[in-house]
């Protein structure tokens, strides 16, 4: 069973906090909003300051408020290690693995985990957030994930690096690009081709932005999108490009229906992935086994990429007409 050791008043505290208004929490919690209220008051009295500020759309954290918050949510996750450590001494293979991780992973490693672990460890769970690389840092740091998969965190003496390595950008195109099969090219070379690019939301688009910006000057992206899955189908017709890591776009080079043509360019920085966890907290056994997996899947994948030759490009359907 639960061990339920948050207060109560914390509970409902990050309840509005989450949902936005005390009948929202009430709804959620099933729990009537004028307790919920009286709570919320009786702690605000303790702290001598406002938690929230009130408005009639809604409740908004104030300073004060967004600290008891993050209290809050560290003692959750706190009480969620302690009870899967204790199901450990008592010998169970059990618990829930938090994984902040990033959305190009979302068809290829992540997919490939679950059901390992579905395989090995029926009764571990998986809660898996798709985050950005700032936002996984953040969640770290106020320890609502028990790990991190993400791009490009800087090195931090509160974090544990279990692995990490670099990925060197290239350009990737489908059947039918005129890059397609060549051993290598370089930024100015990709810039005479119709680009296609992620927006500025995701985080190799503001990794390129930073450092090689004027390839964007010399040739304005032909199509800019917020989803990587989008971006990755419009490859495969073979009239764009796109400066990525072979991360990326993992599962369709090792399908063949994207190539990967690595970049010569000199003192061209590659990006980096890791696998980190929080050094200041003790990972439970189920976030221990997760580490040690993906810490074996990623560099296998990306090695399996790396030394696959060469592929022809797939015959073209022909679309017979009537």
């Amino acid at each position: 069973m639960p061990l339920h050791l948050l207060p109560r008043s914390l509970n409902y505290l990050e309840t509005v906090a989450r949902v936005g208004s005390i009948q929202a929490a009430s709804r959620a919690l099933g729990i009537a909003a004028s307790a919920i209220d009286r709570q919320i008051i009786a702690l605000e009295e303790l702290c001598q300051t406002p938690l929230f500020e009130r408005h009639a759309r809604g409740m908004r954290l104030t300073s004060a408020g967004e600290t008891a918050v993050l209290m809050a949510r560290r003692w959750r996750a706190d009480e969620a290690r302690l009870e899967e450590d204790l199901r450990t001494m008592r010998g169970e293979q059990f618990g829930t693995v938090r994984l902040g991780a990033m959305d190009s992973l979302a068809n290829s490693v992540l997919p490939d985990l679950i059901e390992t672990f579905a395989e090995r460890y029926s009764r571990i769970r998986f809660s898996v957030d798709i985050m950005t690389p700032k936002e996984v840092a953040h969640e770290l740091e106020i320890g609502s994930i028990d790990l991190a998969l993400a791009f490009n965190l800087p090195t931090d003496k509160s974090r544990h690096v279990l692995w990490s390595a670099p990925l060197p950008l290239g350009c990737v195109v489908g059947v039918g690009h005129p890059l397609w099969g060549a051993e290598r090219t370089t930024l100015s070379e990709a810039a005479k081709h119709p680009l296609a690019v992620q927006s500025r939301a995701l985080p190799v688009r503001g990794y390129l932005d930073e450092r090689y910006g004027w390839l964007f000057d010399q040739a304005e992206p032909t199509l800019v999108t917020n989803s990587l899955q989008f971006l990755k189908q419009a490859l495969i017709g073979g009239s764009y490009l796109a400066i990525t890591s072979q991360l990326d776009t993992l599962r369709e080079l090792e399908e063949g229906s994207l190539f990967f043509v690595p970049l010569a360019d000199k003192n061209l920085r590659p990006q980096t992935i890791s696998v980190v966890v929080d050094a200041r907290r003790s990972l439970s056994r189920a976030a221990r086994l997760v580490g040690e997996a993906l810490s074996e899947m990623l560099p296998a994948s990306l090695l399996r990429v790396s030394l696959s030759k060469k592929r022809d490009p797939p015959t073209p359907i022909r679309v017979l007409k009537t």
